[in-house]
């Protein structure tokens, strides 16, 4: 029997539960970390948990929203190079090894950047969602 490749697409329903589930399992491992936990760098090679937390948002940000969303605007404009790991396409980025040395935005700041993110990912989900259905 030939082996097929077959993708399995989530309805818009699911795909937004499973992007709350993982949003809120990164929140739940980083909740028990200081600031200072999330701020320290342990080598030039490692980034800071609080880098990583809004590089992923960043992630969406750029790559999901910014080319789907419509009258798209940046959460903040310096975000696109401080948290860019090595997306060198779509511009400058901060120097991974000076990651530790980034005291400000603060883990509120990367929380708060986290939920807006989020909420408008999911609205754009839930626009599919509803374009599906006409």
């Amino acid at each position: 029997m030939a082996e097929t490749n077959q993708v399995n697409l989530l309805e818009p329903a699911q795909l937004r539960q499973r992007f709350s589930d993982v949003r809120c399992q990164t929140e739940r491992l980083a909740q028990p970390l200081s600031a200072e936990d999330q701020t320290v760098q342990s080598m030039p090679d490692a980034s800071p948990a609080k880098w990583h937390r809004a590089h992923v948002t960043w992630f969406f940000e750029t790559f999901v929203l910014e080319p789907h969303q419509e009258c798209f605007e940046p959460y903040r404009a310096e975000y696109s190079y401080l948290f860019n790991s090595y997306y060198e396409q779509v511009g400058e980025r901060f120097p991974r090894p000076q990651r530790g040395l980034v005291s400000r935005p603060g883990i509120d700041d990367i929380a708060r950047y986290r939920v807006a993110t989020d909420e408008r990912v999911e609205a754009l989900i839930d626009q599919a969602d509803a374009s599906l259905l006409e």
